[in-house]
């Protein structure tokens, strides 16, 4: 089977060198059928000069190759990645990609194309890298409902969190070092306000629901707000801070879909990753609560996955009805502030002793928590469980106390 690599940068070349380096592994794979990389597209020379000569400049080679029946897809991006796929589809070539913005946004559009050209559109590396979640929620629990997940799946901002909890460094200082670390870019946005954890969340979202979740849907908070405050407090409780990615399927028909921070107990699995490593654990019906954990990113990790989809493709030639889902629907997901949770606030007091009075009326079974060396005007606690509008509305009604953060708690 000969394969053409579109975008030869971090990912490509692991694929590139996957397929190159281990042939013997692969044909074992591939049931006797031999890989090999027949084109690069790329606008870049490359120094190597056997990369340099599979290389093109122009789509049309790869769509007019009979010979080349798979196209890795490791450019990034929408454009021209989109178009350029599409293309690939109807030329009657698989597409594989890592692309978690192309899938979270145009997943539609792919599945329908390889559809009508009976080809495979796959995607196993766009969330969490080299760990198997989505061929886990696609075919290794297939004689279950999934009915939910909960995880870890942005490293930049667990690494963030571990420092602040482990080696109790200030945000901007653990930013700093996961830039210096290489973990983080120059500008972490997407990493650091939630954007990258809500396109995988988008993507898993929508492999429970069985329809397509947009991550304009998805409510997204990232972890600017998080201080040192915080991350005591919620010590002080036996807890961690998490940035999850979040959704369940509720009996009304909707899905809950969210990323977050969270509080959760330390005895909570997720709450000891620590680092780059991502987590996910899926609800089944069945079997209940299955965790899966390792390197979320990283060329050798996300390489290996796409390798993997690449063999899929040539064991099962031909659209795969197990491996997609339904169009978009309206008012497919909940209003994030219409789940039911509890909350933890920070906040400061006018008068600390009305305000606990206070706190103690609007909310059942308060939790007050505490800290060493707080200004005697602060306050933290953890609310009881309600629609979290309700809760937020109760929060407002308090005179004379201002919430710093709130961060939603998660059983």
């Amino acid at each position: 089977m000969k394969i053409a690599i579109m975008g030869c940068g971090t990912v490509g070349t692991g694929v590139y060198e996957i397929i190159k380096n281990t042939p013997d592994v692969l044909l074992k794979g591939a049931h006797g059928e031999k890989l090999e990389v027949k084109y690069i597209l790329d606008i870049r020379a490359f120094d190597d000069p056997e990369k340099e000569a599979l290389r093109v400049t122009d789509l049309t080679a790869i769509l007019s190759d009979p010979e080349v029946g798979i196209v890795v897809e490791s450019m990034g991006g929408l454009n021209p990645a989109y178009g350029f796929c599409m293309r690939c589809l109807n030329a009657g070539k698989s597409v594989v990609t890592s692309n978690k913005l192309l899938v979270a946004e145009k997943a539609e559009d792919l599945f329908a194309a390889a559809r009508a050209n009976n080809v495979s559109f796959r995607f196993g590396a766009a969330v969490c890298g080299g760990i198997p979640v989505i061929r886990t929620m696609f075919y290794g629990l297939a004689a279950n409902e999934i009915t939910g997940f909960a995880g870890i799946l942005n490293g930049t901002s667990n690494f963030i969190l571990t420092k602040m909890i482990r080696d109790k460094m200030s945000n901007a200082a653990a930013l700093a070092l996961a830039q210096e670390y290489g973990y983080a870019e120059k500008d972490p946005t997407d990493d650091i306000e939630g954007f990258d954890a809500a396109r995988k969340t988008a993507i898993l979202a929508s492999i429970c629901s069985g329809r397509h979740i947009y991550p304009s849907e998805i409510h997204t908070e990232g972890v600017t707000a998080i201080s040192a405050e915080d991350v005591e407090y919620v010590s002080g409780a036996n807890a961690k801070i998490k940035l999850l990615g979040r959704a369940e399927k509720l009996e009304n028909g909707k899905i809950y879909a969210c990323v977050s921070p969270a509080v959760i107990g330390k005895e909570d699995l997720l709450a000891s990753v620590e680092g780059v490593f991502n987590a996910l654990k899926v609800y089944g019906t069945r079997v209940g609560e299955v965790l899966l954990y390792g390197p979320g990113a990283g060329k050798d990790a996300t390489a290996s996955a796409v390798t993997a989809d690449i063999l899929d493709c040539v064991r099962a030639p031909g659209f795969d009805t197990a491996y997609c889902w339904e169009n978009a629907a309206e008012n497919a997901v909940l209003p994030y502030d219409a789940y039911v949770t509890a909350l933890y606030v920070r906040g400061y007091a006018n008068d600390k002793k009305r305000a606990v009075a206070a706190i103690r009326e609007r909310f059942d079974g308060v939790r007050f928590l505490s800290r060493l060396n707080a200004p005697e005007n602060e306050l933290a606690f953890i609310t009881d469980r309600r629609a979290e509008r309700e809760l937020r509305a109760s929060l407002e009604t308090l005179d004379g106390f201002a919430a710093a953060n709130i961060i939603r708690v998660v059983k």
